[in-house]
This record gives structure tokens, sequence and C-alpha cells, in this order.
């Protein structure tokens, strides 16, 4: 594992930056057509993307298992077999597109029954609509072409080509808002220029990496596409459930709410999105150790992997709720000067107060890949959809919470789910007692309410007004975030491990630094 650690490293940050970008373009845009077209005309923006989540359900049976096979078979020197796989679901992806791009068609053109637009919209928002859906349509395309960096363990390379992708989807959207008057299609072409750069990069690194795979019209086999939707065909129904579950907090918003609070909920799930990449840029480089552990049948030694990497993606759960929680208002005031920050604040709250425990759930999520258990947590993200939206039904109905009800509702749901059910049901699968995942639960609890009170108490310390003292805060206060969950989560065998690191590492920079300095005598 040593070998691995710099491409480990390097991964997790080159997937970093071009995470960071992504989020400046939302960062520069969002305030832009809230302050030109207004913040209900963002709204749609989201309520689109959304509404590719629908069509995905979809594709996800394909989807989610086709670079699982294609790697397996290619890795196992079974290059008819990877061949055929990488054909079938390059043909099945086609014709499933073929299908649900004639449904968007149909549906765009009845759009304004469909939802509430100010006829001021209709045109720009049925545009939107089409380009966002032929975006989705190459991103389903790419995904057998992307089985080349899991093959070749290159996933730095793949995070280099998005980071390619969103400067240049930066740099159409600069071109063509500066040239012509705002209107929201722009926000999909600009996503439509970063898919096509993965996509035609993704075919050029296929050509070039894996030369075996190759499509042809002879190695499409219908058994094959059969045994990869059969197995994706519950992730189907798992994204069903989350979509029920948040997807159509937007919709329901958009028949229920004015236009102006959809476009608010539309603002702080931005943030909620952020911290759901973020927690996957951590958690994926973790997921080969997980699953090499896991192969070598050891529940003791894996149950300890999990444990680390719960505290891990917990850590940075933590610190990303508490420092919102600390600077958010400012943030919003900052961003969004026009809008109502104090509002959007308690919102955005409400809403990524599931990522407390979203995100150290991300390790026990994936007990139920390794497992190959996944039917009973379908049925249950699905039962807690259907209730979290009859249950938003009323409360927008007989209440006067309003979007509170859209957000507070899905939030409460997916608490309940993370604390009463994954945990224990991960141990299920483990074969160990049902409350051992607990202990750590409730260290990072403790460790997230002191961070929160810590981080609140410097915000009020340091007093920023700016973005400049905006960012300066930050350092600080993750520094001070990190060492608290460390003391308060992590055992005395875990802070002497990183203790030890931390000396081996300063150790390394002083030699490095005394070998320049020989150098330069010696010159």
């Amino acid at each position: 594992m040593k070998t691995g650690n710099p491409k480990l490293a390097a991964t997790v940050l080159i997937s970093g930056v071009s995470m960071v970008i992504s989020y400046l373009i939302n960062l520069l845009i969002t305030p832009y057509i809230t302050e030109k077209l207004g913040i209900e005309a963002y709204g749609f923006v989201s309520i689109a993307k959304t509404a590719v989540s629908y069509a995905s359900i979809a594709t996800v049976a394909l989807t989610s298992f086709i670079v699982r096979f294609i790697s397996v078979s290619y890795h196992a020197g079974d290059m008819e077999k990877a061949r055929g796989y990488y054909a079938s679901s390059v043909a099945a992806s086609v014709g499933l597109l073929g299908i649900l791009m004639t449904l968007m068609i149909l549906a765009v053109t009845q759009l304004e029954y469909i939802l509430n637009i100010p006829e001021n919209l209709v045109g720009s928002v049925k545009l939107l609509f089409v380009i966002v859906f032929l975006n989705f349509g190459l991103t389903t395309i790419s995904t057998p072409l992307g089985a080349v960096f899991y093959i070749k363990n290159r996933l730095d390379i793949l995070g280099v080509v998005k980071i390619v992708a969103y400067i240049a989807e930066a740099v159409v959207l600069l071109c063509i808002f500066s040239m012509m008057p705002p209107s929201i299609w722009f926000v999909g072409v600009g996503s439509l220029t970063a898919t096509l750069v993965i996509l035609l990069y993704s075919g050029r690194m296929t050509r070039k990496l894996t030369p075996e795979l190759r499509f042809r019209k002879e190695s499409v086999s219908g058994g094959k596409i059969k045994t990869i939707m059969g197995n994706g065909i519950w992730n189907s129904l798992n994204s069903l459930g989350n979509t029920l579950n948040s997807g159509l907090d937007l919709l329901i918003s958009n028949l229920f709410l004015t236009a102006e609070a959809t476009g608010q909920i539309a603002v702080v799930k931005i943030i909620h999105t952020m911290f759901a990449s973020l927690y996957q840029v951590i958690f994926q480089p973790l997921q080969p150790r997980l699953i090499q552990v896991y192969a070598q049948d050891d529940t003791s030694r894996f149950v300890m992997e999990l444990k680390k990497s719960m505290k891990i993606c917990g850590c940075v759960a933590a610190l990303a709720f508490a420092g919102f929680f600390a600077l958010g208002k400012l943030y919003y005031h900052l961003w969004l000067p026009e809008e109502n920050a104090l509002l959007l604040y308690q919102l955005t709250i409400v809403v990524i107060a599931i990522s407390i425990t979203e995100g150290i759930m991300q390790p026990v999520y994936f007990v139920n890949t390794l497992t190959l258990k996944n039917k009973i947590p379908c049925w249950v993200t699905i039962g807690s959809g259907i209730g979290n939206v009859v249950v938003t039904y009323f409360l927008l109905r007989y209440t006067d919470l309003g979007a509170f009800a859209v957000v507070g509702t899905t939030t409460v749901v997916m608490l309940c789910i993370n604390l009463f059910f994954n945990p224990m049901y991960a141990a299920k699968c483990l074969g160990i007692r049902q409350g051992a995942l607990y202990g750590t639960l409730c260290k990072h609890f403790l460790a997230t309410g002191a961070i929160v009170g810590a981080l609140w108490w410097m915000n009020r310390l340091l007093n920023p007004q700016t973005w400049i003292g905006f960012f300066a805060s930050v350092l600080p206060m993750s520094v001070v975030g990190v060492a608290i969950y460390i003391v308060l989560v992590s055992n005395k065998a875990e802070r002497q491990e990183l203790w030890k690191k931390g000396m081996q590492l300063l150790c390394r920079t002083k030699v490095s630094k005394a070998d320049n300095g020989v150098d330069k005598e010696m010159e």
C-alpha cells in the first residue's frame, strides 16, 4: 500500500481541485443570474438538472455496473468477454437514450403546462431543458468509455480531464455571457461543453490505454445487457427512493410555493450538493483499501478499517457543517447581497444538517455494495421517500411552514434512516453486533457539537466582514476543528500513528532543506 500512497494523495488533490473549479463557476454564475433575471429564474436551472435525475433512474440500472463488468473481465484476461460487455453497454446506452430523448422532446413541447413558468421565461426554460437533457445523453454514453480510468487505475488522469473540462466550461460561459443578453439556457451550454471535453478525451484514452476494447456490432450481446441491468436494477430502485426523498423538493416547491421560494431552495441546495461532492472526493480513494481487506475475509480487521474510514469522512463532514454554521450568514451576505441572507442561511442549515450523518455514513453505505445486500436498503429508501412526499404535501397544505416544510421533512427522514437503519443493517451484513458502529457515531456527534461551538466563538472573535476576511478565517478554523475531532474521536493508537507520520513528514522536509543548502554551498 505504501507505493500507492503518492497516487492516492494525487488523486484526492486533483479531484479536490476539479471540485473547487466547479464550485467557483456556481459561485460566480448564480449571483449574476439572480441579479439579472431574478432568483426565480435560477430555480429552473436546478429544476432542469433535477429532471435529469428522474431520467437517470432508468439509466442507472445500466450504467452503475458497466465499469465493474468491463474491468473484471479485462483484469481476468478474458478480452472477448470484456469486449462483449463494452460493445453491449455502448449499444444499450444509445438505445435507451433514444427512448428517453423522444419522451423528453414530447415533454418539453408541453412544459409550460407541466410547470409553473413565468411567461417571459417559457422559451429560455424550454431551451435549457433540451440542452440539459442532451448533456445527460452524452454523459450516459461516456460511461463505458470511462471504464479505462478504472481498468488502468488512472483516476488521477480523469481528475485532470475534469479540470480541463471545467475550465472550458468557464471560458464558454464567460464568452456567451459577455457577448449576448443574459439567459438561463447559457448554463446548460457551459455544462454541455464540459461533458463534450470529458467524452472526447475518454474516447481517446480508451483507444490509447485499452486498444483491445473496440466497438464491434457482432460483440453486442443481449445476454450481457441483461446481466448488467439485472444487477443494476436495485441501484435504480435506490435512485427512485433518493429522488422521492430529496429530488422532488424543487418540483413540489414549483407546484405549491412561489417561484421566488423555489429559487431560494435551489440556491441552498447548491451547498448540499457541494458537501455531497466533497464526501465523494474524500471517500472514493478509501474504497480500494476497504475492498482489499474485505476480500481477505477478516471481519475484525475490516471493521477496524471501516471505523477508520468513518472517522476520516466524519472529520470532513463535521468541519464542513460547523464551518458553514459559523460563516454561512456572512457567505450569503457577500455572495448574494440582493437576497434575504438570513432566510437563505436558515434554510441551508436545515438542509445541510443531513451532512452531519451523511459524511460519516459514506463507508457504511459501501458495506451494502461489498456484501451485495442492496435489496432491503432499496425498499427502506423507497418507503421513506413515499412517506416524505406525503408528509410534505400535508405540511404545505395545512401549515404555514412553506419552504421549511419542503427541506425540513427531507432532513428529518434522512437523519432517521442514517441513525436507526444504516448502522444496524451494515452490522447485520457483516455479522457483528448491531451496536458495533454506534460508539464511533456518538464520538462523532460529540466532536461535531464541540467544533460548532468553537468555530462559532472564533467567528465572533475574528469578526470577518469581507471575502478576504472570510477566507482568512477558514484556515485557523479548520486547524482548530481538525484538532478537536482528533482528540475527541480517535483512539490512542490512531493519535500516535498520526503523530508519527507528522514527525516523519517534518523530518523529511528538514532533510530536503538541508540537502538544498548543501547543494547551494557546493555551487
